[in-house]
């Protein structure tokens, strides 16, 4: 067999960073493809820039989804917790008896989370762009890496800031993102009407109206995440509803385009929901994108806000301003990334002089 050394060690961390605490199932999994090199042969048909880890549970999550007869099942379903001495043996028998749908799965789809609980960060974020942009003109937002699109319905949802129950016009009461503010004042207050025609980019866009699609996005959420899993499929209930509308392509081909289709007169933002990384790489993948954000501000101002790791522990989110050719950017806040507690940390930046 091949010599999978690297790919081990990726579901090591995967296991002991990723996984410890949050899905004990997925973690004890993870060890065991990380010391068996048949399962290891299996992971390495996942495609070039997509986590093994997750993409590989995924496809065992999805295939068992389907009401699949295994011993591995009850596991998936929380009735049973899985030991370190049968999760080897289990997992590789499913393998080998779903070999073939597992590689199709693998080698075809994509990591398209859509964490709809990070509308619970963002939100504030567009409060505070809304109290700088006091000139009462429109904002366009544009979701960059934008999967089904559900971050671009955050205007859909109710939120929940520690018992402050948020609604907002058009919020669905069955549809609530919870989040834990740790410190700081977040600034909630902001009128839904002034953002405008929002869109999203993604390379494969994910159909809401589709079952078998959406039905991946679904077996991508870890299987002890069961309200994480309630609050997706109550977003893709109201999605399929009324679809959002995602440009399909790579970010550079429609960036240039959007900046310009946007009427003058529309304030336009930029949103990197932890998609920097598969747009423009990892490392140096934020610098790239302010490069590119930069020339593309020569032809009109443009604002950003950014959510991921960025070479730091605990995720950030970061509001920039790009304008003739400058940048501009503060850290504004701490947050997690699944949107479940934020720390707001500063005012957002000033709002550049004429």
């Amino acid at each position: 067999m091949t010599d999978h050394t690297q790919l081990a060690e990726t579901f090591w961390r995967f296991a002991d960073q990723q996984a410890t605490g949050l899905s004990p199932l997925y973690a004890t999994l993870s060890r065991a493809v990380a010391r068996t090199p048949e399962l290891l042969d299996l992971a390495a048909r996942t495609q070039p820039g997509q986590p093994a880890p997750n993409m590989l549970l995924a496809a065992v999550h999805h295939i068992l989804r389907r009401d699949v007869q295994h011993p591995l099942a009850p596991y998936f379903t929380g009735h049973e917790d899985l030991g370190e001495d049968r999760a080897a043996d289990l997992l590789t028998d499913f393998c080998h008896r779903h070999a073939g749908t597992i590689r199709q799965i693998i080698g075809a789809r994509s990591v398209q989370t859509n964490e709809v609980g990070r509308c619970a960060v963002l939100l504030p974020a567009f409060a505070a762009l809304q109290q700088q942009l006091d000139d009462g003109r429109p904002i366009r937002i544009v979701d960059v890496g934008a999967s089904a699109g559900l971050a671009l319905l955050w205007d859909r949802y109710t939120y929940d800031y520690d018992g402050h129950r948020l609604t907002l016009p058009d919020s669905d009461p069955d549809t609530v993102l919870h989040c834990e503010v740790k410190g700081g004042t977040p600034p909630l207050t902001l009128d839904p009407a002034r953002f405008v025609r929002p869109v999203g980019i993604e390379p494969s866009p994910v159909d809401v109206t589709d079952p078998e699609a959406t039905e991946w996005l679904v077996s991508l959420t870890w299987p002890e995440q069961t309200k994480r899993m309630h609050t997706l499929n109550s977003a893709l209930a109201l999605a399929a509803r009324t679809p959002p509308t995602i440009l399909a392509g790579k970010a550079q081909d429609h960036l240039a385009d959007v900046v310009d289709q946007t009427p003058d007169d529309q304030h336009l933002v930029l949103v990197f929901s932890w998609s920097i990384y598969q747009i423009f790489g990892s490392p140096g993948g934020r610098k790239r994108l302010v490069g590119t954000l930069a020339e593309l501000s020569r032809r009109r101002p443009l604002h950003e806000i950014s959510i991921g790791h960025f070479g730091h522990d605990t995720p950030r989110m970061i509001m920039a301003s790009h304008d003739g050719g400058v940048s501009r950017s503060d850290t504004v806040a701490h947050c997690d990334v699944y949107g479940t507690w934020l720390d707001w940390l500063a005012t957002p930046p000033a709002r550049p002089s004429a």
